[in-house]
């Protein structure tokens, strides 16, 4: 079985637009993954509403990614590939450098994982993977997180997404997206990370 840890804010948790209760977890696009690739593949779903790349939230501390991630990489151990969708919430506490600057912080914390968390056994037992996705905006046709996103995927030789390109959010809140938008990216990403893994 090959595992595949979801780390992301209230898009991978899968807030409902306009309401935010949580879709059914075959909903989610973390679902539409796992239906798609089937008993083969365990997809860790972890997502947290309000989650940055690097930046602490004054009124909840459970937000920050980089001081998580530790944490849930001993919880999903051993993992196959890390698949990394934030930056939405970022724009609250920095600009789009200060994204790429939380985001390859973050990113080379999964990759050094081995030697920065060790244990009795590997986060990766193989070479370490990480998928990188560029999340939707809140207006769909500007897709300012594309480009820091492709920068550092090329820096640290990682496959990289564009999600802009196959979901965009629901006028509801112009941030969640409904359920044929978690379909639609649940489907891209299934193809990738079958592409990533074989």
């Amino acid at each position: 079985m090959k595992n595949v840890l979801c780390f992301g804010d209230s898009n991978t948790w899968g807030s409902v637009p306009g309401v935010l209760t949580r879709h059914p977890k075959d909903v989610r696009w973390t679902g539409v993954v796992q239906n798609i690739l089937g008993p083969e593949y365990n997809i860790i779903d972890d997502g947290i509403p309000g989650r940055t790349t690097a930046y602490d939230d004054p009124a909840n501390q459970c937000r920050n990614g980089l001081s998580a991630i530790g944490y849930t990489l001993y919880r999903a151990k051993p993992l196959d590939l890390a698949v990394v969708m934030l930056g939405t919430n970022d724009k609250h506490y920095t600009d789009i450098n200060g994204f790429y600057d939380g985001l390859s912080m973050l990113s080379r914390r999964i990759l050094n994982a081995n030697k920065l968390f060790p244990g009795t056994s590997d986060v990766f037992p193989g070479e370490p993977k990480l998928l990188l996705v560029a999340p939707i905006y809140a207006v769909p046709e500007e897709t300012p997180y594309v480009e820091p996103v492709s920068r550092l995927a090329g820096e640290l030789g990682m496959p990289w997404l564009n999600a802009a390109q196959f979901a965009v959010p629901d006028p509801a809140d112009g941030c969640h997206m409904n359920a044929e938008n978690h379909h639609s990216l649940g489907v891209a990403l299934a193809a990738k990370i079958k592409e990533i893994l074989g």
